[in-house]
């Protein structure tokens, strides 16, 4: 079994179609078609069903996933445990909410890639579920995520505070023209947002769900609605839109910020460096 035709199987269960495999290996399609079909031979069982939108997992293929990410993954990190050496070198993926990489990220990472040149970072941005769901599945090195974490597997280390407001369009909240509630799927804003609409009496009439920050902000300058958003991001907006801020209460006030990272992860030293980082 060729650790190649391991990174094609699980860049294949990912991607789950041949066209997008080829294209983020820099294969060509024959060349993928072919080293799956000999991965089939070789053990002896089928891997993927193949149908008109692409390929999806046998139940045998589910099984080989499972410990071909376990095999690369060793494997990456003894390469990282043999090259490391006093100065961090190597690579990075990070993952961060919107919010933070917006706000708090952009000067930390500016500062770590001056002081060590030789580490490539790497930014997703997403939802703090998609995030943790990233760093569980070895995708991600770490991430910048939202609390409470719950999961055994994961170090959580608590890095920043945010100060949460709810925005509208008039001055007085009490003024709205409309009780809709704007905010993003999954939002882990929105259950703070609730217990303080809870406490005033009010219930909303429409619950309605953007794609990002930005375009909530838009549509409460519109008058479309209230959101509940970090203050450290709607400040930076304040100048340029007609919105107002209004103060939450304890204990609905601020949410914790934590960077996550597996437990088992080996930490070199270009990841020992980014956590002191953080810590100072």
């Amino acid at each position: 079994m060729d650790i190649k035709d391991l990174l094609i199987f699980k860049t294949l269960a990912q991607q789950k179609n041949i066209t997008k495999t080829a294209e983020q290996l820099n294969y060509v399609q024959s060349n993928v078609t072919a080293r799956i079909k000999k991965l089939e031979e070789t053990l002896g069982t089928k891997l993927f069903y193949r149908h008109p939108r692409g390929v999806s997992l046998t139940s045998k293929g589910r099984i080989l996933l499972k410990k071909a990410e376990q095999i690369l993954l060793l494997i990456n990190e003894t390469e990282k445990m043999i090259q490391d050496d006093d100065e961090p070198n190597g690579s990075l993926s990070l993952g961060t909410n919107e919010t933070t990489a917006a706000t708090r990220l952009p000067q930390l990472l500016v500062t770590y890639n001056k002081q060590y040149p030789k580490v490539e970072l790497s930014l997703r941005v997403a939802l703090t579920h998609e995030l943790i769901a990233d760093v569980l599945d070895y995708k991600l090195d770490g991430a910048f995520v939202l609390g409470p974490i719950h999961d055994q597997q994961l170090q959580a280390i608590p890095v920043f505070q945010e100060e949460l407001v709810i925005v509208s369009k008039s001055t007085a909240l009490t003024e709205w023209r409309t009780r809709n509630v704007l905010t993003r799927p999954c939002c882990p804003y929105k259950g703070k947002l609730d217990q303080w609409l809870e406490t005033q009496g009010y219930r909303p009439d429409h619950i309605i769900e953007f794609g990002t920050l930005e375009s909530i902000i838009h549509c409460v300058q519109a008058g479309l609605g209230i959101a509940i958003i970090p203050k450290s991001l709607v400040l930076k907006q304040l100048a340029e839109k007609d919105i107002t801020i209004h103060s939450l209460p304890e204990p609905n006030q601020m949410i914790d910020l934590f960077f996550i990272y597996r437990k088992d992860t080996y930490l070199d030293k270009a990841y020992l460096a980014f956590l002191e980082f953080l810590q100072t």
